[in-house]
């Protein structure tokens, strides 16, 4: 590190001091002052949007600003000053540099983060999931261990830890710890953390447990077992207490949507301590794999539409993988954004595309992004025009089959029945795209729905659009017009 670089570090740290002052007292004049600090110590223009949109809702006084407020008010000072640096200054600032530079070198802007599943055991036997479908002993320390390594060399600071149980890995406390400068949000099952584990983690500070929950108590035991959702409820309540940062993670399906999405299953988490959380549709893969658990286009569609609702009306985040595809420019997957290594150490687009070509232990990350299996995804992106309809798996099945005629013989499924989503549920899986496409058109609710707030900082205004082709640069550019038509089809 040359001196330039120490002096800027050395800058970066005394706004990070600056902004945990500031936070320890809790008042919202304080709260626009760290907003104002934290634009001015990062060029990266998608993070200064994001700055600009907080401003904009702390001015409405909106009720996300619950969320900012409890960050500041009750979480643990060591934990709010460790997720502020690493992903402030290491992620949005230093993690952003590295990517702008690497750029010129791999010829695409790389991902800003990635999932390892190092293991696929798991003390919990839930329907519907796919973790028990690996058949493989898990990556050892030494593995995970290097891909940190590179992952930061490529500027990613954020690492998503999934699984299995990632808390039944037996190096997961030792990788949190060894990495302090990174930031682990892991999901969980919660049964195995006890006030002991909740301390742990505060103590950590930089990482974030994601709570599965499908519902109540009634939902999630059927799902997950009985006295699963009493174990989940007790860590959330160590976590609160302790002062931890914590989110929920809720698969949505055919049978308990109207729950998961409720005004009252969302008061309740809000009342648990739960900062944000992630929506997931279930999708046909794993073990007792069926499409009658799927949401249909009408619940879809409603449940767009729901997110929105509670987006403006709760204190907590939440995000939907598949519904807000129109916000990050559809799917993510295959390097854009992120990626996936499953415990086998196989490299695949994304967490529910279960198939690659390179294997970590035999490849390394920058190989894996450009390999031809990657690159074809990308080239696709987005796969349709409306970009309400993100995902080749579900939304545009065929392009996912031609993915894999581009890629060549050196596909390979990583695990048994993994192909299934392009035979025995293509036909299923393609007229439910047609059918969801028709409900888009007949239900042009967007005006209904819009988020003043989420669109300062996601929206598709021209400015930010050159922003983010000066960063990613534009595939669609380069295609003409009929191979435009081609991709962007139905």
């Amino acid at each position: 590190m040359g001196i330039k670089d120490k002096i800027k570090e050395m800058a970066v740290d005394q706004a990070i001091d600056q902004m945990c002052a500031l936070a320890e007292s809790g008042t919202d004049e304080d709260l626009i002052k760290i907003v104002e600090i934290a634009a001015r110590i990062t060029n990266n223009p998608l993070w200064s949007s994001a700055v600009e949109g907080f401003h904009h809702r702390l001015e409405i006084n909106h009720p996300q600003m619950h969320m900012s407020r409890k960050f500041m008010r009750e979480l643990d000072p060591h934990v709010r000053r460790t997720i502020m640096r690493n992903l402030i200054a290491n992620e949005a600032l230093l993690g952003y540099q590295t990517r702008y530079k690497v750029k010129e070198e791999l010829g695409f802007y790389p991902p800003s983060h990635l999932v390892i599943s190092p293991t696929m055991a798991c003390n919990l036997s839930c329907f519907g999931c796919y973790a028990s479908s690996y058949r493989a002993k898990g990556l050892d320390y030494e593995q995970v261990k290097d891909i940190l390594a590179q992952a930061k060399d490529l500027g990613m600071y954020l690492v998503i830890i999934s699984g299995g149980e990632p808390l039944y890995w037996p190096h997961f406390i030792r990788m949190c710890e060894e990495h302090p400068d990174m930031t682990f949000q892991f999901y969980t099952n919660a049964t195995l953390i006890d006030r002991a584990m909740a301390k742990k983690l505060v103590e950590l500070g930089n990482v974030i447990p994601a709570i599965s929950v499908e519902g109540f108590e009634q939902e999630t035991d059927e799902r997950r077992g009985k006295g699963t959702y009493k174990k989940l409820t007790d860590a959330m309540a160590y976590l609160k207490e302790l002062g931890g940062l914590f989110a929920f993670s809720c698969t949505a399906h055919h049978y308990n949507l109207d729950i998961v999405a409720s005004d009252e299953f969302m008061d309740d988490l809000q009342e648990r301590g739960v900062f944000y959380g992630w929506y997931f549709h279930y999708m046909p893969l794993g073990k007792g794999a069926t499409t009658d658990l799927m949401l249909t286009p009408e619940q879809r569609g409603w449940l767009r539409k729901r997110i929105r609702q509670l987006r403006g009306t709760k204190g907590v985040f939440i995000a939907d993988f598949w519904n807000d595809g129109d916000y990050v420019d559809g799917c993510i997957a295959g390097g854009k954004h992120y990626f996936h290594i499953n415990s086998k150490g196989d490299i695949e687009p994304c967490v529910f595309c279960h198939f690659a070509t390179h294997n970590i232990k035999d490849t390394t990350l920058k190989e894996a992004l450009g390999s031809p299996l990657f690159k074809a995804i990308r080239k696709r992106q987005p796969y349709k025009l409306d970009r309400r309809q993100p995902c080749m798996l579900i939304d545009a099945n065929e392009q996912l089959r031609e993915v894999l005629e581009e890629a060549g013989d050196e596909v390979y499924w990583t695990h048994e029945g993994a192909d299934s989503i392009v035979t025995e549920f293509a036909p299923f899986l393609e007229d439910l795209s047609e059918r969801f496409a028709q409900w888009l058109a007949e239900h042009n609710d967007d005006p209904d729905v819009m988020e003043k707030n989420m669109e300062r900082e996601y929206g598709h205004d021209p400015h930010r659009e050159e922003q983010i082709k000066r960063i990613y640069g534009s595939v669609t550019e380069a295609l003409s017009d009929e191979e435009k038509k081609e991709i962007y089809a139905g």
